[in-house]
């Protein structure tokens, strides 16, 4: 009895020597993901505070500037151009216009035939503004925008709703949010929210944190206007997503089997995951490039391509370029992609640059490339390798490259310095904003193809290409309009003074060698 005893003293003693410990891991794996996961949260409000804010001084700051320039007519010419120039300088206003008598009478895309109906407001801040949400256009049906007036003058801004909301998540169930303090019904917001979260906020305090029983909610305060932004994610699902990461260290008696498995799992994961084919792509070389040509709108020459890289499988299956960059990027590998662009180019490109010194081949850089000081270095050298001129090379980079100015400046100022041609591209098509174009040193304005489609037609975005074109002449950049499908676009852009162009009016992106006869092809039709 007494052996028997101890052996059974023994044995509990033995499990609780092996379970201690891992319920003691278990519950700091599980304490510090929780930690992580409020990290987020609150992160995430304070993100979408600091956008809600930045509108909200735009806002501000453009209806004073109308109020100040004293138009005695609102929507005179004069004044609609000062609203294009106002919209086009914000990165978070997407129209301004003049509301009177709940319609909106004229905008900086121009006055309509019929004043659009806006409705009433629903609330006045307390610094004179009155707001109004889910306001739909006639010209933009099915999107709705926050619009803001000023009580006095009726100078108004137009706001999408998800531009304050979006922030670096796509996880489907985080909710987020702007609440007015004032009237404490929400702004915008993306799934569901509760007004009582603002009563987290006790006294003057600008942030909290709780767990409601449902959510596990974050909210932000502005400390400069009367707003505040909210961030939630399920608790249920919280807890149990850490429950199941925390179950992961079970009993050493029992990890063997359980971690090959796991291993075998995450191997296999690892090996279908499409950063690890991208990997498995560089190796193999796998990616090739397509040359798209770009024709000079004065004399019909062609100038040049952009050199898009492409993805074919062993398995023959073409992988589309907005599926492998963006997670090449996440994954740190689209520095490597772009050296192996420069490394085709260089082997496809080389000779004809040599005997046509008047081409040139565009080579897009990513966000990355803007951060690092071996971009100018890389880029000379694969001049140097292919035995051309600086200008038989030209870089673009879209507004997102620009973000960590400081950096971006040097590497481009770099790249200037070397006599190396810079294009921004995609401008006008995320948060781009004027000052871009002031600061940096650029030589080529791209006008996006989402802009050339709607050009001289009735949609809302119609006369952005018209404004973003002006804009270019006055800050002295050349311009090169991609997506150009139609003669009707062409004679559009030519009348316009657009210099350049690319589309599949021209030619589609091409193997190098149809490029190249492409090239021939048109020489042979001057000469002729």
């Amino acid at each position: 009895m007494n052996r028997r005893f101890a052996i059974g003293v023994g044995l509990i003693v033995g499990l609780f020597a092996i379970a201690i410990p891992v319920i003691l891991s278990v519950y700091l794996a599980w304490r510090q993901s929780f930690d992580a996961q409020r990290a987020v949260v609150s992160a995430i409000a304070a993100d979408v505070l600091r956008r809600s804010e930045a509108s909200t001084e735009q806002t501000l700051s453009i209806i004073k500037t109308l109020r100040e320039a004293n138009a005695t007519d609102p929507c005179s010419p004069d004044n609609i151009r000062l609203m294009s120039k106002l919209d086009l300088g914000s990165d978070q206003v997407q129209a301004v216009g003049y509301v009177h008598d709940d319609h909106m009478l004229c905008s900086s895309y121009g006055k309509p035939d019929v004043p659009a109906p806006v409705g009433p407001p629903l609330y006045t801040t307390p610094y004179g503004t009155q707001s109004r949400i889910g306001v739909e256009f006639p010209d933009s049906p099915g999107l709705k925008f926050l619009l803001v007036s000023d009580v006095r003058s009726g100078y108004t801004t137009a706001i999408h709703p998800d531009l304050p909301l979006d922030v670096f998540t796509d996880d489907p169930e985080v909710s987020v949010g702007v609440f007015s303090t004032v009237s404490r019904k929400p702004v915008i917001s993306r799934r569901a929210m509760k007004p009582e979260w603002l009563d987290y906020l006790v006294g003057d305090s600008i942030a909290a944190q709780r767990v409601d029983g449902e959510h596990l909610v974050a909210v932000k305060k502005s400390e400069k206007y009367a707003l505040a932004a909210d961030a939630a994610i399920p608790s249920g699902r919280v807890t149990a997503g850490l429950w199941r990461s925390a179950m992961t260290l079970v009993p050493i008696g029992l990890a063997a089997g359980g971690l090959l498995a796991l291993v075998v799992a995450f191997l296999v994961r690892q090996q279908l995951a499409l950063r690890s084919l991208i990997k498995l792509a560089l190796k193999r070389n796998e990616f090739f490039l397509e040359y798209q040509p770009i024709m000079d709108l004065r004399d019909g020459r062609c100038v040049g391509a952009e050199a898009l890289i492409r993805w074919r499988r062993a398995d023959g299956h073409i992988v589309r370029p907005d599926l492998f960059i963006p997670e090449a990027e996440d994954a740190g590998l689209i520095s490597e992609i772009t050296q192996r662009v420069m490394d085709l180019v260089a082997r496809d490109a080389a000779e004809l640059l040599r005997l046509r010194p008047g081409l040139h081949i565009a080579i897009n850089l990513s966000a990355r490339d803007l951060q690092s000081d071996a971009t100018g270095p890389l880029v000379r050298s694969l001049i140097q390798r292919m035995g051309v001129q600086p200008h038989n090379v030209m870089v673009e980079a879209t507004e997102r490259g620009f973000m960590q100015a400081e950096v971006a400046h040097r590497v481009m100022n770099d790249l200037h310095d070397s006599n190396i041609r810079i294009a921004i591209d995609d401008f006008g098509t995320g948060y781009s904003s004027l000052s871009y174009l002031q600061k940096f040193r650029l030589d080529y304005l791209k006008i996006d193809k989402s802009f050339v489609d709607t050009m001289g037609g009735e949609a809302a975005t119609s006369q952005v290409a018209h404004h973003i074109i002006e804009m270019a002449k006055s800050l002295n950049l050349e311009m090169i309009a991609e997506g150009v499908e139609t003669e009707a676009q062409l004679l559009y852009l030519r009348q316009r003074g657009v210099q350049y162009a690319q589309g599949w009016f021209f030619s589609k992106a091409v193997a190098f060698d149809d490029f190249a006869a492409f090239v021939v092809k048109l020489e042979d039709a001057a000469r002729a």
